[in-house]
């Protein structure tokens, strides 16, 4: 495992500063799960997100982050997301960092009303937020259909997507339990997401994640996956 520790004291530094700066954006994403809910891997970007999004209102916070980290942000892209979400992505070189600082603005387009929590200040996503955003990230905002009527994720099924709702699933909520609660499509999309992922690739994937748990086994984590899915599946399948 390896920590940045550069990066991490100037992240420190900016959710300080975003305590007292922010009027809508709040963390999420992976970095929110590490630093406030789980512990489980090192986070080297913030993701900042609001169903608002205003461009007034990330100046500011660019702006108070300059000054906490006597550092310059750069505006690297600006696109609107195939969810339709509206993002700024900005670097900052942090010394004794060889790699820039990340932090990308999102519109939350999934939560006009998003559940945040606050530590010492610091706006944070409640952890089931984070955790839909995640099982939505991975299955995409609906599915693909192809020629013949099969269906697909469109999601980007990165490896620290499944990592991250491995341990939502052992530590919040059991991954068959939370899935009951969402709509259909997403139902339907980590269902799809379990008969077309590959094995091989989540296995070789976590190999480059900064995991805390020296005995975490990745076997273990696609199996705990695959079985809450066939738990969900045979309760529901009625229904679906």
């Amino acid at each position: 495992m390896s920590i940045n520790e550069a990066i991490r004291a100037a992240q420190l530094k900016l959710l300080d500063s975003l305590a007292g700066t922010a009027k809508t954006f709040a963390l999420a994403g992976g970095t929110a799960l590490e630093l406030y809910y789980l512990k489980h891997r090192f986070s080297r970007d913030l993701d900042l997100l609001s169903p608002e999004y205003g461009a007034a209102e990330i100046e500011n916070i660019i702006k108070a982050f300059e000054g906490a980290l006597s550092a310059r942000f750069t505006l690297e892209s600006e696109f609107t997301a195939q969810n339709r979400a509206s993002v700024r992505f900005y670097t900052a070189q942090v010394q004794g960092s060889a790699e820039p600082l990340k932090i990308d603005f999102v519109e939350d387009v999934l939560s006009p009303r998003p559940k945040l929590r606050h530590f010492n200040g610091v706006p944070v996503y409640d952890a089931a937020a984070i955790y839909f955003q995640k099982i939505v990230t991975l299955t995409g905002a609906q599915l693909r259909t192809d020629e013949i009527g099969r269906e697909s994720p469109a999601g980007r099924n990165e490896p620290r997507d499944i990592f991250d709702i491995y341990y939502l699933s052992k530590m919040i909520s059991p991954l068959h339990k939370f899935l009951k609660g969402l709509s259909r499509q997403y139902q339907r999309g980590m269902i799809q997401w379990y008969r077309g992922y590959s094995r091989q690739e989540m296995k070789l994937g976590v190999l480059d994640l900064d995991i805390y748990d020296k005995d975490f086994n990745a076997a273990e984590m696609i199996s705990h996956i695959v079985r809450e899915v066939k738990i969900f599946i045979s309760e529901t399948i009625d229904e679906l």
